[in-house]
């Protein structure tokens, strides 16, 4: 596992689900949106985010690939699903950062789901199972 992400996690992370996210991995470097502004819009965040070559982790469904087109920053990750409480969202994005796809995050999005990543690049989409 060599591929370390740099992370920027949006202002809808709660505290306690930031400190498990960080807690996940030491694969992470991780800034809070809330340590550099705050109250800023979606496009702010992602502009923020491509400035310092980071992937932003969001819980908000509207950031996706409709709204910033792929490869205009490094990726978004989207933790999304039926389930959103924060035990089970950091599980599902360890999952995900152990299941050896976590570089298809670059230049991509992906919705983390509690058993599937759907990952949307630029020509392609495919699903890959969490187990």
């Amino acid at each position: 596992m060599t591929t370390k992400l740099k992370l920027l996690l949006d202002e809808c992370v709660t505290a306690p689900l930031a400190k498990m996210l960080e807690e996940s991995s030491g694969i992470l470097t991780i800034k809070l949106v809330s340590q550099v502004m705050s109250g800023v819009d979606d496009v702010s965040v992602v502009r923020f985010a491509t400035a310092e070559d980071r992937i932003v982790v969001t819980t908000e469904t509207g950031i996706n690939h409709r709204k910033f087109r792929i490869c205009t920053h490094p990726g978004i990750i989207v933790l999304c699903g039926k389930h959103r409480h924060e035990a089970i969202q950091a599980e599902t994005f360890k999952k995900f950062m152990l299941s050896g796809h976590r570089k298809k995050a670059v230049h991509a999005v992906i919705f983390l789901s509690q058993d599937q990543a759907r990952v949307k690049t630029l020509d392609s989409e495919e699903t890959i199972p969490l187990v």
